[in-house]
This record gives C-alpha cells, sequence and structure tokens, in this order.
C-alpha cells in the first residue's frame, strides 16, 4: 500500500459514502484531476498504481482499451476520466460542481480551456511515446529525424502555444476575481487546471523548460495558492 492509500485510509467518513478504486499508472496524467476531488472532499479511495506489466495484462479487456478506470462498490469499471471527475464531485456538498447553471457554465468553460491546452501539447506528446498515432513508423520518436520533430514541436509549444493559453487563463482568472480560476470556490474547473499546469513545469518532459511559465506571475501565483491547500499540499508531500 502506497503512503497515499495509508493518508486516504484516515480521511474522512468511509460509511458515507461508497467504496472507490481508482486504476491508473504511477503518474499524475488523466487520473489526477478524479485522485484531487477525492482528496479535496475527503473521501477515501483505493489509489491503485498500474506498473506496465500489469497494464500489459490488463489493456486487452481493459474498457475502452485505456485508463483511468474506476470501480464503484467493486462493480464494473467505469472510463472516462471527465465522467468520473463529475461523478466525485457530486458526492460532497455540491461546492466543486454547483448546481447553478450560470457557475456551471463557467466551469465547463474553464475545464474546456484546459482541454484545449492539453490538444495542443498532444502532438508533440504523442510523437515522442506513440508516433504511430500520427502516423510515423513504430520507434520513430529513437531516430535522429524524430528525436528533431520532438525538439521542434515542443519549442514551438513553449515559444507560441503555452503563453497564448497562460494568457487566456491570466484573463480568466481576473475577471473571476479569483482566487480560483472561477472565482472564490476551488471547483473541479481547479481540479483540471492544476495538474495541467504543474505538467509543463516538473521538469520531466525534455525540451520543456521548468521556467516555462515564469512570466507569468499570476500563473504562478494560482499554483502557489492551490498547492498550499493543506489536503493538496498534504497529497504532494509524499513526491517532494
Amino acid at each position: 500500500t502506497s503512503s497515499k492509500n495509508k493518508y486516504l485510509s484516515t480521511v474522512g467518513m468511509a460509511a458515507a459514502f461508497p467504496k472507490i478504486k481508482i486504476s491508473y499508472f504511477n503518474i499524475e496524467g488523466a487520473a489526477e484531476k478524479v485522485r484531487l476531488a477525492l482528496v479535496l472532499q475527503g473521501i477515501p479511495f483505493e489509489d491503485h498504481r498500474i506498473n506496465m506489466p500489469e497494464w500489459e495484462v490488463l489493456k486487452p479487456t481493459a474498457k475502452f482499451g485505456q485508463v483511468p478506470l474506476m470501480y464503484i462498490n467493486d462493480g464494473a469499471p467505469v472510463g472516462q476520466s471527465y465522467a468520473m471527475l463529475r461523478y466525485v464531485a457530486r458526492l460532497g456538498d455540491g461546492s466543486l460542481y454547483p448546481q447553478d447553471p450560470l457557475k456551471l457554465l463557467a466551469i465547463e468553460e474553464a475545464i474546456g480551456l484546459v482541454d484545449d491546452l492539453a490538444r495542443a501539447f498532444q502532438p508533440s506528446f504523442f510523437i515522442s511515446t506513440r508516433p504511430t498515432h500520427l502516423g510515423y513508423p513504430e520507434k520513430y520518436n529513437e531516430t535522429p529525424e524524430g528525436k528533431e520533430a520532438i525538439k521542434r514541436l515542443r519549442t514551438n509549444f513553449v515559444t507560441s502555444l503555452l503563453p497564448m493559453y497562460l494568457g487566456y487563463f491570466t484573463k480568466m482568472l481576473a475577471e473571476s476575481g479569483g482566487p480560483y480560476i472561477c472565482g472564490s470556490t476551488f471547483t473541479i474547473a481547479d481540479c483540471t487546471l492544476l495538474p495541467a499546469l504543474r505538467n509543463f513545469r516538473r521538469g520531466h518532459l525534455d525540451h520543456i523548460p521548468v521556467d516555462c511559465m515564469d512570466g507569468y506571475p499570476d500563473i504562478i501565483a494560482y499554483i502557489d495558492r492551490v498547492m498550499s491547500i493543506p489536503v493538496i499540499s498534504a497529497w504532494y508531500a509524499p513526491k517532494k
């Protein structure tokens, strides 16, 4: 059992919530927004981290051939991380995903923009991990031409695309009045945005410098604010 599993098993009132298991790789990725929504609401869950040998066994029968997967009360697997996120957000007091139509509209707009950012990065991600998805030969990423293409795409992302989206998020923060992306209340939009921004500052992506957001002080301040929330700080503490 990971340290996170032990931490989460002591949070919240297990009897008040369904039994939840999240299966995903030992990375933040698509599952992190769901994990954060669970953590923020004090909902215990099994944080199942899959290694590659396990994935090779699971993949042929995995729903939609992908992870993350969520299991509720040991039932059938549920796919699609955004569906999981919205379901989990309904288990709490409603603040993460309120009923008010205008608040929902703002949240969904922000989530859509995060998704646009992810799609903007996708070509330079897939070319380095799954080049066949883009019509390149297998292991193209290991060739000199492939390595140059990765560098070119990621350099363009950092110099052109990322600044555009950081500008959009800066404006969104200003218009909402903060301190969170949709105003005074932390929502699933923040669960989605935080991991997306962290992804480009953690130094794990070639040709994406850790200081790529340093020119956007409002974004850095936003990340620092969210990371300072006690349960989020505790969640990431083992990774430091």
